[in-house]
């Protein structure tokens, strides 16, 4: 909840870059290492074919295998580029596309005003309430 409270000052901010740079890096790190094993493994097994065959028919065999692969793999992507994108819902619908489903509400036109029934909350009252969560929080022994 502490937490919550720095990130509407904007404190977290700094924190949230670096465990996003953090992150960056372990892919990167993981993605090379996956491309070196994916290399010794067509070493492997350009060795192994070439044993049962001619060197160069081996090394057609894994250029085909890799074609064959990369194009599948590309239209798969085209296709899913080319897919019509998801109407905006609630969230994941288990029951999409079985029948029609009533549109979301509309919002009333922004128009700068707030209805005279509405009251008007500002950021002290935010941070208040986010304050005495954690209090809470802290006095019942849980972390929020």
């Amino acid at each position: 909840m502490l937490r919550f409270i720095l990130s509407l000052a904007g404190v977290e901010l700094d924190r949230a870059l670096r465990r996003a740079a953090g992150t960056a890096i372990l892919f990167a790190i993981g993605a090379l290492l996956l491309g070196g094993a994916l290399v010794a493994l067509l070493v492997a097994l350009f060795i192994a074919l070439a044993d049962a065959y001619d060197p160069v028919v081996a090394a057609l065999l894994i250029a085909a295998i890799s074609f064959i692969g990369a194009t599948v793999l590309l239209i798969l992507g085209y296709a899913r580029l080319r897919r019509p994108a998801p109407r905006p819902g609630y969230g994941f619908n288990p029951l999409a596309g079985l029948g029609p489903v009533a549109p979301p509400p509309t919002a009333a036109p922004l128009t700068g005003e707030l209805p005279p029934s509405t009251p008007r909350v500002g950021s002290g009252t935010i941070l208040g309430i986010a304050a005495g969560a954690a209090l809470l929080g802290l006095i019942l022994g849980r972390r929020i």
